[in-house]
């Protein structure tokens, strides 16, 4: 039996061997054997870096070669040259002969331009000096995959050369999963499968699955089986023309529905190509999970925005914000992570939160803290509560407060929907404030957008920097109510549906915050991955429900000063008026919900009287400060 084994696996082995000539993926540190040639002698090289977080694709190695460089804060323009050890292709036909690879750009500037150069020498003046065999300026962005024809090539024994050169001020070219070998006809691999973790009883839920070419035959398409562990689901999609190299995402035609409260381990599986059975079978498996809830509750998408008063790009993450403030209150929470640097030290810095996101590229942005180190734009940000907002969540939350001697205690509660044998949650909370001010240099804003024709609020004829006295920073983190990471222990491991799981935290409010202009914002944290499954912010005085509501101290705007935007702090719908020094009526706002964003952009600096109205007949007078 043991000989049998071995004779197979060495046919096995042999045919694989047959197929595949040279392949790469540089998850072990180091070049791998690849040379770097500074063709323009400017110091920077391609490097091995994790890119994983780009796509899980890239793995935990990639070279990457940049055309801007965050730590000096400047575009550069790269020549940078990398060549592979000597590839033996004396045993390759020329038969669907490929060079197969994956790359990524940056989404917001994909314009990176690269060759391949395929060559008998590796001496970098020869090899550029000959024709590439492929040039690309990448238009798209993101990840991507290429294959080339090496057919030309069948026979010898030649270098790989990537070239990275003539762009300037974009990001990043990664290049990864290298791979010289001869396809098969068909070939899919399933490269990843998305299936919402939480569903409600008795929904549909529609399966995606992505699907990769790896043969030389376009794919038009492929069959699919998902099993919970009992049932088979098997059904055949239709693909367009999907060619050597591209993926495509396919919805499976049946749907993921349970009547009751289940956990299940789904098993996908490719059983076919083209109506014929793969030649590769071994990467056409992934798992997934699902779990049933008994009924939806609230959700609201997290944004924690890295930001700092030395970043000349961070403006935009306050456009941006504001911006969502204003059109997504009732999906997002924003907040503003500052971060210092030893030569420019940002006074709004908490030194724990701003180690905890692990944002290095600023401005930068962790969603639900399930993407990390995106970049920062309103697309994205819009991109980014769209798709999360509708995410089944397993618990609402709710809160309350007390305060004494400047010390907040805010008491968590979660209220599940679905039944956890053992859970790893965890309650996390963060006190956040509007408004924020500062007399000190360090409350300066750097600012490239001043003069840029790049719409950016008011920051375009603001100055660089933008002086303290003009600055009014909106969704400041200022305290962390325990670890960033959550606290161990505060939600039991075995949960049943309806139960409701409470926690306490406490937390010093900082003697310069305007209680007026804060909140609390609650996290309920997956204690594994640290994905925040959900959030709710409540604001302090709401919290509290102190005397601020009995003498109708509760009624009032905020953050004040106000720079893109106010808020009403109020219990119930209010008309508001806003008078300039003349006494002029410059806005009129009727009915407006409590903490619904009112725009003052295009408003000139000054100081304003606001008139709120309840439908009670309750009136207050207020100033408001717009810089």
């Amino acid at each position: 039996m043991k000989k049998i084994y071995f004779l197979v696996a060495l046919l096995f082995a042999i045919s694989f061997n047959a197929q595949t000539y040279y392949s790469q993926n540089w998850n072990t540190a180091g070049l791998n054997g690849w040379t770097n040639t500074d063709l323009n002698n400017d110091t920077y090289v391609w490097s091995n870096l994790n890119a994983g977080g780009i796509n899980a694709a890239f793995g935990s190695g990639s070279i990457v070669s940049f055309s801007y460089i965050d730590a000096i804060n400047s575009a550069v323009t790269p020549n940078n040259l990398i060549t592979s050890p000597l590839i033996d292709l004396t045993a390759a036909t020329a038969s669907n002969l490929k060079l197969n690879f994956d790359l990524a750009t940056h989404p917001s500037w994909p314009a990176e331009k690269y060759s391949i150069y395929i060559t008998t020498t590796n001496v970098a003046s020869s090899i550029i000096a000959t024709t590439p065999v492929y040039t690309e300026t990448v238009s798209g962005g993101g990840f991507l995959s290429r294959s080339i024809d090496l057919s030309a090539f069948a026979g010898q024994q030649v270098y790989i050369s990537f070239r990275h050169y003539e762009c300037t001020d974009q990001y990043f070219l990664v290049i990864d999963n290298v791979v010289v070998k001869n396809l098969l006809q068909n070939d899919v691999a399933l490269t990843g499968v998305d299936l919402r973790y939480f569903g409600v009883i008795n929904n549909n839920y529609t399966m995606k699955f992505k699907v990769k070419n790896n043969g030389a035959n376009p794919i038009n398409s492929v069959t699919v089986n998902w099993n919970d562990g009992t049932n088979d689901n098997i059904a055949t999609m239709p693909v367009t023309n999907l060619t050597t190299g591209n993926e495509a995402i396919i919805n499976h035609t049946i749907p993921v529905n349970y009547a009751t409260l289940v956990e299940k381990n789904i098993n996908v599986t490719l059983t076919q190509v083209n109506s014929t059975t793969d030649s590769t079978p071994l990467d056409n498996s992934g798992t997934t999970k699902f779990k049933t809830v008994s009924q939806n509750s609230p959700k609201k998408v997290l944004i924690e925005e890295g930001t700092g008063t030395w970043c000349g790009w961070c403006p935009r993450g306050s456009v941006a914000m504001a911006y969502m403030d204003a059109n997504y209150a009732n999906d997002f929470i924003g907040i503003a992570v500052h971060k210092g640097t030893a030569s420019y030290p940002d006074p709004m810095e908490v030194p724990a939160y701003a180690t905890g996101t692990g944002i290095t590229g600023f401005p930068g942005m962790n969603v639900d803290r399930a993407v990390k180190g995106e970049d920062v734009t309103q697309a994205l940000m819009v991109s980014y509560v769209n798709d999360r907002k509708t995410m089944v969540v397993p618990a609402a939350l709710n809160g309350s407060g007390t305060l004494a001697a400047g010390v907040l205690t805010f008491n968590a509660s979660a209220t599940f929907r679905t039944f956890y044998n053992n859970a790893n949650l965890r309650f996390a909370a963060i006190l956040v404030e509007d408004g924020v001010t500062g007399t000190t240099s360090g409350y300066n804003q750097v600012n490239y957008y001043n003069g840029s024709t790049t719409p950016m609020g008011t920051y375009n004829t603001a100055g660089n920097p933008v002086l303290a006295a003009n600055m009014v920073y909106d969704h400041v983190g200022r305290v962390l109510m325990g670890a960033y990471a959550g606290e161990a222990g505060s939600i039991p491991t075995v949960i049943t549906d309806g139960q409701v799981v409470n926690y306490t935290f406490t937390g010093n409010i900082p003697a310069t915050s305007n209680m007026a202009n804060m909140k609390a914002v609650l996290l309920l944290l997956d204690g594994v991955t640290g994905e925040v499954l959900n959030a709710r912010s409540f604001l302090l005085s709401a919290l509290l429900g102190t005397v601020e509501a009995t003498n109708k101290n509760y009624l009032t705007v905020y953050p004040n000063p106000a720079a893109e935007y106010f808020k009403v702090q109020a219990e119930r719908n209010v008309d508001v008026q806003l008078f300039d020094a003349s006494g002029k009526l410059v806005l009129e706002k009727k009915n407006l919900s409590p903490d619904q964003p009112v725009s003052v952009g295009g408003l000139s600096s000054g100081v304003y009287l606001v008139t709120l109205k309840e439908k009670d007949g309750n009136i207050k007078n207020q100033k408001l400060i717009i810089k």
